[in-house]
């Protein structure tokens, strides 16, 4: 078994902390924990009905390994968002108004579970992200011309719908096999990469897997290997701390 730790407090990117630009200026709202905003920052707006976000304005790079997209519309899920508005570079506004939704609400909507995203599987995305991974939901295409967008009601279903029922077919039968153990997977992982393109992105480096068992039992592992064809790596959220751990093959001496 290799284990590691990896802490996210650096990035390539500048994304593990808030912008430091001394010809920026910052503005605040809200009460509690201040989210702080560069002056011309991303914009998008949340879609209850769809448990994502519609990006309405795009500033910088970020967009080339953020978000989905679908029709010509760039989405975002909450992780995503909530992982932006921390570093000021999204502002996050209500479906009803332009009121900027504050970071009770946000962490609301994860608590609640209906965005296919728990606390756990943020603080993954966090942690990876800031150290300038690349990280798409595990199964959903990163561009697809002539697709919609469904609810995502849980964190095992695809949010990608417009596709062949083959498709769907598979993608039901996969996630019903899936359903005879608790270990599941997460994210798509892909190396930093500057020329990293949603419409190519490749193969993964790994999937970042989370367990109901600590560590997962052989059985899970097995039935997630059938599926996945890229490298495993489960994760463990503690206090804070996000662990990463993988299994390979050992062969135990025959005992005479």
């Amino acid at each position: 078994m290799e284990e590691k730790d990896w802490e996210g407090s650096s990035s390539s990117e500048n994304e593990a902390c808030f912008p430091n630009d001394d010809d920026e200026e910052f503005q605040s709202s809200g009460s509690g924990p201040k989210l702080q905003f560069r002056v011309g920052a991303s914009k998008a707006r949340w879609i209850a009905e769809l448990g994502m976000a519609e990006v309405e304005k795009k500033r910088g790079k970020l967009w080339t390994t953020t978000g989905i997209i679908r029709s010509g519309k760039t989405y975002c899920f909450i992780e995503e968002a909530m992982y932006l508005i921390g570093i000021g570079e999204l502002q996050f506004l209500s479906d009803e108004d332009e009121a900027v939704i504050e970071w009770k609400d946000l962490f609301e909507k994860i608590a609640e579970g209906k965005s296919g995203c728990c606390w756990e599987s943020y603080e993954v995305y966090r942690c990876l992200k800031g150290l300038g991974y690349i990280l798409g939901r595990h199964g959903v295409p990163w561009t697809s011309k002539d697709a919609a967008i469904t609810t995502p009601i849980g964190e095992e279903e695809s949010v990608c719908a417009g596709e062949c029922a083959e498709d769907k077919d598979t993608v039901t039968k996969l996630l019903g096999d899936m359903q005879i153990c608790d270990a599941r997977a997460v994210f798509d992982v892909y190396l930093p990469n500057s020329r990293f393109k949603k419409s190519c992105p490749g193969e993964p480096s790994f999937v970042a897997c989370f367990s109901g068992n600590y560590p997962p039992r052989k059985e899970e592992i097995k039935v997630l290997q059938k599926h996945v064809a890229a490298p495993l790596m489960f994760c463990h959220v503690a206090d804070g701390r996000v662990s990463f751990f993988s299994f390979s093959s050992i062969d135990l001496p025959v005992l005479p």
